[in-house]
């Protein structure tokens, strides 16, 4: 009898943990949504909705106004190919082999080899799909198996964005849509635009004009060319220039000559038009999951790759250390564990910290070896003084940059020529002033440099590593 009981003990216990573990089997990992926008400046919309230059971005207002927004973000490389390469791998240039803007052909052999984020959410039972533009050196691809919709693009081009983002977007939607069981789901929607603004400025370009850019952006609900008069120009859109910052020969860094204030507010209405509408495309896949019934258990994130001149200091485009090229938006929204409204103005973050993010958030194990870190406290404790996300780096193909504290400091050599750069970012938000040579500031410039030398002798750089 007494055997019998124990039996009947074993059993139950026996059968409790069975349950248990049936339960923790049966536990559905999120599903998670990464929204990636080309050239959006923080400048212009950062998902605050506290604008004062007349751009209404509602979608992206609400998505960080259910979640968290962190503005102190920055790209890890201020260019296409780079930038996305190290979203997707959570590596440095240096270390993904992706140092400038690839073509087609150039998809490369370790895409299969390192980790990339697609492919490490597949290996955990992930469904995952990509739509839109690659220009990721080939780990976009190496990130998807369900490919949809996608273009593997140098962009660039008048209406590419406008014509495609559409698609895109319908494509990402039906694919929300057609998900059945209990399978998650890691899908990535990357949109083109606002990207078309590259080849808009100063009449016929590849021909096209400000009224076809206009044409292809515009929302179909407001009156044909509904461009209002944008406010003027930026701040700092007459303050020069620091030598160090950006090569004249080349389209992406020059500054831009014979434009009169007109001209330049009808560029800038343009570049804030086509973001509008991107975040059009942004609030109709959002609506999808909603309708869906799945908002609750989906990790919604928004980033670019970097941001856009916009004519401050009279430049355009991208691949410069000013906060409108470099910062970029990182927004994310999970009711599970993200409060709404949270703001996060500490942590200093980069684009190689998205994938180790995600990852963890979604309770998956994140690669070794990575160079990015996972913010997740940041996000669950964003009024932490004492985060260890208070340094971060980037690069561009002729200098180096670190942020800290309140302060930027820059490393270049151009056409030969060896430049410093230091701004006091907090009491000189419009970068006009170098104090590199200021004495007060000598010891803020050897704590940059000490900085600077450090990462690069621990990351082994060959680019500028000599003071």
């Amino acid at each position: 009898m007494v055997n019998r009981i124990w039996c009947i003990y074993i059993l139950f216990f026996i059968s409790i943990l069975i349950s248990c573990n049936d339960s923790v089997k049966l536990e559905k990992k999120p599903n998670v949504i990464l929204i990636i926008s080309d050239q959006w400046s923080t400048k212009v919309s950062d998902g605050s909705g506290n604008y004062s230059n007349g751009i209404k971005t509602p979608n992206l207002d609400k998505l960080a106004s259910d979640g968290v927004r962190f503005t102190q973000s920055y790209s890890t490389y201020p260019l296409c190919t780079p930038a996305r390469a190290s979203l997707f791998t959570g590596l440095y240039s240096h270390n993904n082999d992706v140092g400038f803007n690839l073509k087609k052909d150039s998809i490369l052999d370790q895409a299969e080899i390192i980790p990339t984020l697609g492919k490490t959410f597949k290996d955990a039972g992930y469904n995952v799909a990509y739509f839109g533009k690659e220009h990721a050196g080939g780990y976009g691809y190496a990130s998807a198996t369900e490919f949809g919709s996608m273009m593997h693009s140098n962009g660039g081009m008048l209406a590419e964005g406008s014509a495609y983002d559409p698609i895109f977007t319908e494509d990402a939607i039906q694919y929300v849509q057609d998900q059945k069981g209990d399978k998650p789901f890691f899908m990535t929607l990357s949109l083109i635009n606002p990207h078309d603004i590259c080849r808009v400025l100063g009449g016929k370009v590849a021909g096209a004009t400000f009224t076809d850019a206009i044409h292809f952006a515009r929302n179909d609900s407001e009156p044909y060319l509904r461009y209002q008069p944008r406010p003027n120009v930026p701040e700092n859109h007459d303050v020069k220039y620091e030598k160090g910052m950006i090569l004249h020969k080349d389209f992406m860094y020059y500054e831009v000559f014979g434009l009169n204030k007109d001209e330049w507010r009808r560029f800038i209405s343009t570049y804030q038009l086509l973001i509008e509408n991107t975040d059009r495309h942004i609030g109709q896949l959002i609506k999808s999951v909603q309708n869906k019934g799945i908002s609750d258990e989906t990790i919604i994130i928004f980033t670019t790759d970097h941001g856009e001149m916009a004519g401050s200091h009279k430049l355009i485009a991208k691949t410069t250390f000013y906060e409108e090229s470099s910062k970029i938006p990182v927004i994310i929204k999970y009711p599970k564990i993200i409060k709404p409204k949270t703001v996060n103005e500490n942590a200093l973050i980069s684009t190689i910290d998205i994938m180790p993010s995600l990852l963890d958030l979604a309770g998956l194990s994140i690669p070794v070896d990575l160079d990015g870190r996972s913010f997740k406290n940041e996000i669950l404790y964003p009024n932490n003084k004492e985060s260890e996300f208070n340094v971060v780096y980037s690069q561009n193909q002729f200098g180096r940059m670190v942020r800290f504290d309140e302060f930027k400091y820059v490393r270049s050599i151009v056409y030969g020529k060896r430049y410093e750069i230091l701004f006091d970012i907090k009491n000189d938000p419009l970068e006009s002033k170098n104090l590199i040579n200021k004495f007060e500031y000598k010891e803020v410039a050897e704590k940059g440099r000490n900085l600077l030398d450090k990462w690069l002798k621990d990351e082994n750089t060959f680019l500028i590593n000599q003071r």
